[in-house]
């Protein structure tokens, strides 16, 4: 494809944004009468024809109009797009909702919920990898014979629950306390990888009876996988919403109940910069084909990252959604800060 001069292009954004508004293919007259042109619509029309055989729009039916293809998505996103910011009032009205969540749950959930309302698609919220978590609690409980669950309380709120399968005899509740207690003053305040080691450390020098639940917990506060996140989703309800075929919209259910596949959706947008707009055949998944995603980034603290965004059709406002996206994520960070604040310094109080 050969670079476009200014008329051109100025016909492709016309063409994209009839289309995104209206939601039907826009014809050479249309984009006369919403353009500053100043030219014939005879004049648009050899325009929308060259655009077309440059691959960039496409006729759907013999005397339409033209619809975008997803590379004139593409050179309308990375032209006009990323212009996109938040204006002060949404962000303000963002934080407004989000601050005051009483743990990092809730405030996640929030998040994909108010994404979704101010995109009217889905929205997908990806906590932070559990290695970026910072020990806040540990509690030990008994679940018979040889079991003890481990419940790991983040500064943040976020729990995680491990279960120890032990040898040798059930542990005993007094034995429960005092490796509680002796753990707890251990790791307060440390990430999971920390923790981890510095358990195993403290089970060298411990007693018989306790170095086997010690070593046990060692081993359950490594994190497995530093990719292991919770997903939630925001609207799913507004998954209809845009797409033409009732084919279309079921593989974009598919898509969003199966955790994997929506996470490797925003990892793959996100792989080649933030924010990230992948429209189409760019997406990983084949059968999602004709939706797009958009999505951004947020620091979670502690050098743990996280990330959220939208899949709708690829017929969107992109620049409102990127916005909104980018609006979210900046909301999340800092609503993120102020509850780990809130929570104060770890105590060391088993």
């Amino acid at each position: 494809m050969g670079a476009l001069d200014e008329r051109k292009i100025t016909v492709l954004e016309a063409v994209v944004r009839g289309y995104v508004r209206h939601g039907e293919p826009v014809g050479s007259k249309r984009v006369a009468e919403e353009s500053d042109l100043g030219v014939s619509p005879a004049t648009i029309r050899a325009e929308m024809g060259a655009l077309e055989e440059a691959g960039l729009i496409t006729q759907p039916h013999t005397s339409a109009g033209r619809v975008p293809t997803d590379a004139g998505y593409r050179l309308y996103v990375d032209r006009m797009a990323r212009e996109a910011t938040p204006t002060p009032q949404q962000q303000a009205a963002v934080e407004r909702h989000l601050l005051g969540s009483a743990d990092a749950e809730q405030l996640l959930r929030r998040s994909s919920q108010v994404l979704s309302r101010l995109t009217r698609f889905a929205a997908l919220v990806a906590s932070p990898s559990p290695a970026g978590t910072r020990v806040r609690h540990v509690e030990l409980v008994r679940l018979g014979g040889q079991h003890v669950l481990a419940v790991v309380i983040g500064q943040t709120g976020r729990v995680d629950k491990r279960t120890l399968e032990l040898d040798g005899e059930p542990v005993d509740e007094h034995t429960l306390q005092r490796a509680r207690w002796a753990v707890n003053e251990a790791v307060s305040g440390l990430s999971l990888h920390a923790a981890a080691e510095v358990t195993g450390g403290l089970a060298a020098g411990c007693t018989d009876d306790l170095r086997p639940l010690v070593q046990a917990l060692s081993a359950a506060l490594e994190p497995a996988d530093t990719g292991d996140r919770e997903l939630f989703l925001g609207g799913t309800a507004n998954i209809a919403t845009g797409f033409e075929q009732p084919g279309q919209v079921r593989a974009v259910y598919e898509a969003v109940e199966e955790q994997v596949v929506a996470l490797q959706l925003l990892r793959e947008a996100l792989a080649g910069g933030d924010p990230a707009v992948r429209i189409g055949r760019e997406l990983p998944i084949g059968d999602v084909a004709p939706a797009a995603v958009v999505a951004a980034g947020y620091d979670a603290g502690e050098g743990a990252t996280g990330s959220l965004g939208v899949l709708g059709p690829t017929r969107m406002d992109y620049p409102r959604t990127l916005a909104a996206v980018q609006t979210v994520a900046s909301s999340l960070e800092k609503a993120l800060a102020q509850l780990d604040a809130d929570h104060g310094p770890p105590s060391n109080r088993a």
